[in-house]
């Protein structure tokens, strides 16, 4: 499992923050601050996607 998190300064000033997650080499999962909603990169990671936002309410973490 590899997790990416980072964040750019902007040219105006503000900031942009990422989170993704890839598994054996392959995206699985990234979290998309505007829509404050988890994005899966494919169907095994919808699974991932609805247990994060309905199970464990993971989105009030990041929003």
């Amino acid at each position: 499992r590899l997790t990416v998190c980072g964040c750019d300064l902007l040219s105006d000033g503000s900031v942009r923050g990422s989170y993704q997650v890839g598994y054996d080499g392959w995206d699985h999962i990234s979290f998309d601050l505007e829509s404050g909603r988890f994005v899966p990169a494919n169907n095994i990671a919808e699974i991932t996607r609805r247990r994060w936002e309905h199970e464990f309410n993971e989105v009030e973490k990041w929003t």
